[in-house]
């Protein structure tokens, strides 16, 4: 092989490795939940995880116990985690309403990420008493969920689906 070739094959194989290494670009600032699992605890057995994944390019989640935040609307909202239970009677679907002050609802703690790159990635797990299954008295269920960040915008709206609540 001429020197000419191996330094053409050099200079390529170096672009393509650089090229390869280059970071994603993440320029949305409103926030993304998927939903991933929801299983009996295995720390408690009188609890089921709800367990979601996000990703927030800015890196704005996060509140403190006694915060609130002014969400898109104008509305202020005291929780940055929302979970609404849906229950199934005679095939049509319908929102439980719980103590809106309480609830499902809950805050996701504020989170540290890097100055050079302040997208946040992570799971989500919220622990829900097995009891309360009992309690409501429905036997199909299903949750849906979004997040808020800091900056007031509403992340997408997901569905799990449905499940036997075994009463």
């Amino acid at each position: 092989m001429k020197l000419a070739s191996k330094i053409i094959l050099f200079v390529f194989g170096i672009g393509l490795f650089f090229s390869s290494c280059e970071k994603k670009k993440c320029e949305d600032t409103v926030p993304e939940i998927s939903y991933m699992d929801f299983k009996l605890s295995e720390t408690d057995s009188n609890a089921y995880l709800l367990i979601f994944e996000f990703a927030d390019c800015d890196g704005d989640i996060g509140m403190e116990t006694t915060s609130s935040i002014l969400d898109e609307n104008g509305e202020v909202q005291l929780f940055n985690f929302f979970i609404d239970l849906y229950f199934l009677d005679q095939g049509v679907w319908y929102k439980h309403e719980i103590n809106k002050d309480a609830g499902l609802h809950s805050k996701i703690p504020i989170l540290e990420n890097s100055n050079l790159d302040p997208s946040l990635e992570g799971e989500i797990e919220k622990s829900i008493l097995s009891g309360n299954f009992v309690i409501w008295g429905y036997d199909t269920i299903k949750f849906k969920s979004k997040i808020l960040d800091n900056s007031g915008h509403y992340s997408n709206e997901v569905e799990t689906p449905a499940f036997v609540s075994g009463i």
